[in-house]
């Protein structure tokens, strides 16, 4: 870790850098994009003076830039406030079996480059050299400061074992599996590195940058070359004591039901006489009026139901989010398949059980990578 960066995390007592009335402040402002401390007063529930001294010791900190005053209503004018964007930034790498990509996200949580960095035979050594060559021609790029770099989200396709860092992804990954990725990518990267599975990371995504904005709780169903779940709960992510909470796909195989796959969208799209190359292909490609595609959504709909039913009656949450690699128009379709089962609460007195809503992802693109770029964000700066 730089002295730059450790200066922006830790205190001159070693405490953590960011309070969480600070880290309020923070989250506030970049949801709201530009705002004032007379509105932030409003937003936070925080006093004025709290307010001020919060935004006044960020700003020295390099990470809020405080403007002219502005007249907002009545009263005396007030104080611009935003983020400063090249504060901080980070590396979001996923890797999943036939993909792999990167992106670089600023401190506001935009996204300033993407690239794709997979390999044949995603041989880790070729896709970590890649992401590192992309990091460098990124920050050349949009002129952020090499040391503003606080490390990587790793967001990888697999389960973890309980040893440090280590998942145990499919066969066509074997080079990452059972190893700690967090030492041996962190290492090609010379960069700390954050390690996630694919569902979670990309949940984290959403929590910070789509709907996480007006959700507390929700599961995030990951579409990919399989089916996972990553589940958040009054805002924080619920990774489960070795952290594979969300492997639904299980659970679909104890109610003898098929899993939603996009690979198995494939197969099913091949036997109508539509034929891709692979799931980035179908992804490109999707057209909702493809043949085969109403056949594999009347397959799959009642699995998608059992796993919204089932988190609905465990988790108690605000919505369930369709995303991963899945085409927003079929998410649509799925979405609007979803059947509620409320047999064993049947509405008392006119009013029954509040259910969750059903919506696609607003982290459309990269929504892996995306989400492992936030993990650290997310960990350090963001409440």
């Amino acid at each position: 870790m730089t002295e730059a960066i450790r200066h922006r995390l830790v205190r001159a007592n070693s405490d953590p850098a960011l309070t969480p009335r600070e880290r309020l402040i923070l989250n506030t402002v970049r949801r709201q994009g530009e705002t004032t401390r007379a509105r932030l007063i409003q937003l936070s529930g925080l006093t004025g003076p709290a307010v001020f001294r919060a935004t006044e010791d960020l700003a020295r900190r390099g990470l809020l830039l405080i403007g002219e005053p502005v007249a907002a209503g009545r009263g005396q004018p007030s104080h611009v406030v935003r983020l400063r964007a090249d504060a901080c930034a980070t590396l979001g790498l996923a890797v999943m079996t036939d993909h792999a990509e990167a992106v670089l996200m600023d401190f506001t949580g935009a996204v300033r480059a993407r690239r794709d960095v997979g390999e044949a035979g995603m041989a880790r050594a070729d896709v970590v050299a890649k992401a590192r060559a992309f990091v460098e021609d990124a920050l050349a790029e949009t002129a952020i400061p090499p040391d503003a770099v606080l490390g990587a989200g790793l967001a990888i396709a697999g389960f973890f074992t309980g040893a440090p860092g280590a998942v145990n992804p499919a066969k066509e990954l074997d080079d990452w599996a059972l190893i700690d990725l967090s030492v041996e990518v962190g290492g090609g990267l010379d960069a700390p590195v954050m390690v996630e599975n694919i569902a979670n990371a990309a949940a984290v995504g959403e929590r910070m940058l789509g709907v996480g904005a007006w959700a507390r709780s929700f599961i995030y169903l990951n579409f990919a070359h399989g089916i996972g779940a990553g589940l958040i709960v009054e805002g924080e992510l619920a990774r489960g004591r070795h952290g594979n909470a969300g492997e639904v796909g299980a659970l679909l195989h104890l109610a003898n039901l098929p899993p939603p796959s996009l690979e198995g969208l494939r197969r099913t799209l091949a036997d109508h006489g539509v034929h891709t190359t692979g799931i980035s292909d179908l992804v490109a490609r999707f057209q909702l009026d493809w043949p085969g595609v109403e056949t594999w959504v009347a397959a799959h709909a009642p699995s998608v139901s059992f796993m919204a039913n089932a988190i609905h009656y465990t988790v108690d949450c605000d919505a369930v989010v369709l995303g991963g690699r899945l085409p927003r128009t079929l998410g649509e379709r799925l979405a609007a398949e979803i059947a509620w089962d409320c047999r064993l609460r049947t509405p008392r007195r006119g009013i029954g059980l509040p259910l969750p809503k059903v919506v696609c992802a607003e982290v459309e693109t990269s929504a892996a990578a995306v989400g492992a770029a936030a993990l650290l964000l997310q960990r350090d700066y963001f409440a």
